[in-house]
């Protein structure tokens, strides 16, 4: 069979493999891709094990044995560890990472497969992967995701678009900001209020959904006293990510992280796919084959905030 294997950092290659060892094999419709995705090929990334090595982890498809649509969950939380008894199962200690999804097959533990909804579309099931993690940092604001909020998204990317929808649906007044034209645009079909920059200090909630230092520090500056501030975006290995601690102590900010999802917040990312609530379309861009992978990912990311979806059963014209 076909898959991406990585070799090194910027070294994608397409080649024939054997059949993928694990408990379960799924035959892949649909891998969509992600930030994690480019960081993976230019850099290398601590979840991807040794070289060469299979990635892409947003993965539907069916099952061999029962012909099943599943999601092919990107983690199984070990279940034993200190973190997962105390309910952090996104936070294991021992977490095992299912990974490989650019290829024609897959093979997944048991406990990282999720029924697919009947009548949704598997590039729209891959999307839950991605939607579950904005579902645990909404859930990570608590009470300052609630109705009549003033909430702010710093970032129009795809998490900073479905950030938006997400607090939207809690009834949230939602505003999002992002230097590009096009990204405000789709703010604005996701019931969001557009602006280039954030006014300072005048937000109940702000969600950093850019992943760079200063996006950080301009989150906590548009944060009103005693407001909560989530930190989405995860900072590349070595930024300094020191944050100010004046407006911290002063105004009494509540700053939170919010990394990855849990199971159960993977199957509510499917139901609000399937239901209508989230629409996938608006996310979702091109189709490619794996041929077209690497060429893909590393095209500048301007203009609309879109997913490739990658179909490895498509052919190279």
């Amino acid at each position: 069979m076909r898959a991406a294997l990585l070799h090194g950092p910027g070294d994608l290659r397409i080649e024939e493999v054997g059949e993928p060892a694990g408990e379960i094999t799924v035959t892949v419709e649909a891998a969509t891709s992600c930030a994690t995705d480019v960081k993976c090929l230019l850099y290398g990334h601590r979840i991807l094990g040794p070289y060469p090595a299979r990635f892409g982890h947003e993965t539907v498809g069916r099952r061999e044995d029962t012909g099943a649509r599943v999601l092919v969950g990107d983690s199984v939380a070990c279940g034993r560890c200190a973190r997962c008894a105390a309910g952090h199962t996104q936070l294991c200690e021992r977490m095992t990472w299912v990974l490989g999804g650019f290829a024609e097959r897959i093979a997944a533990p048991a406990g990282a497969l999720h029924a697919v909804p009947d009548g949704l579309d598997a590039a729209g099931a891959a999307i839950a992967e991605p939607l579950a993690a904005a579902v645990h940092a909404v859930a990570r604001a608590g009470s300052s995701a609630r109705a009549g909020a003033r909430a702010a998204v710093l970032g129009g990317g795809t998490m900073g678009l479905m950030l938006a929808r997400l607090l939207h649906l809690q009834g949230c007044d939602v505003t999002l900001a992002d230097r590009h034209e096009e990204r405000r645009a789709q703010a604005t079909a996701l019931g969001a209020h557009p602006v280039e920059v954030l006014a300072p200090g005048g937000f109940e909630l702000v969600m950093e959904a850019v992943g760079r230092p200063q996006a950080w520090r301009a989150a906590i500056e548009a944060a009103a006293p005693g407001a909560t501030v989530v930190l989405v975006g995860g900072c590349p290995a070595g930024s300094d990510v020191t944050l100010p601690s004046g407006p911290l102590h002063y105004a009494e900010l509540d700053v939170r992280g919010a990394f990855h999802h849990t199971p159960a917040e993977v199957d509510h990312a499917l139901t609000l796919l399937a239901d209508g609530d989230v629409d996938w379309r608006a996310i979702v861009g091109a189709t490619i084959g794996l041929d077209e992978l690497g060429e893909a990912l590393l095209r500048p990311n301007t203009g609309e905030a879109r997913k490739l979806v990658v179909d490895p059963r498509r052919q190279a014209h």
